[in-house]
């Protein structure tokens, strides 16, 4: 359930199932294996584990997950390593599940392209997400994906501003 809050139904039962082809393995960046779903599933899990253990009331002050950061999926496929958004679905379960939150900032300082995460991983019924990505042009991406974020950063509430934060 919580991972269907940002990925497609279609594509997390596919996974579970071992029913990507070779070429969306590839896509991800290796090969399915059952230690690797459970690897999948349990990074996801932690993440979302430790959102809730800040999030709810009386809860930790800070929180951590030394196995997340799996923030390269999208919506409907696995790449780069990550087969599932945690940080996504983390967010995304923050504001399903806590009403007082209504926004969420996430920032993405990797020195390559954002994989447009929280907006991909964001269609119209799913809750709006934040995202803010900080890669200067002396960055390791040479090569970008083109992505529909601009577009529907108003729509999604994606853009921020500095008097928003």
């Amino acid at each position: 359930e919580d991972l269907t809050t940002v990925h497609d139904g279609e594509y997390v039962r596919r996974y579970l199932a071992n029913e990507l082809s070779h070429k969306e393995n590839r896509r991800i960046g290796f090969p399915w294996s059952e230690a690797g779903k459970l690897r999948a599933l349990s990074s996801t899990g932690g993440t979302v584990a430790a959102m809730h253990a800040v999030c709810r009331p009386g809860g930790a002050r800070f929180a951590g997950h030394i196995a997340g950061g799996t923030h390269h999926a999208f919506a409907d496929r696995g790449e780069g390593y990550c087969v599932f958004n945690d940080i996504a679905v983390a967010a995304a379960c923050a504001l399903r599940d806590y009403p007082a939150i209504r926004r969420v900032l996430l920032v993405d300082l990797d020195v390559h392209q954002v994989c447009s995460a929280a907006a991909d991983c964001n269609g119209s019924h799913r809750p709006p997400l934040r995202e803010s990505s900080h890669s200067g042009g002396s960055t390791l991406a040479q090569r970008t994906e083109a992505t529909d974020l601009a577009h529907r950063s108003d729509r999604l509430g994606t853009r921020t501003e500095a008097t928003d934060l």
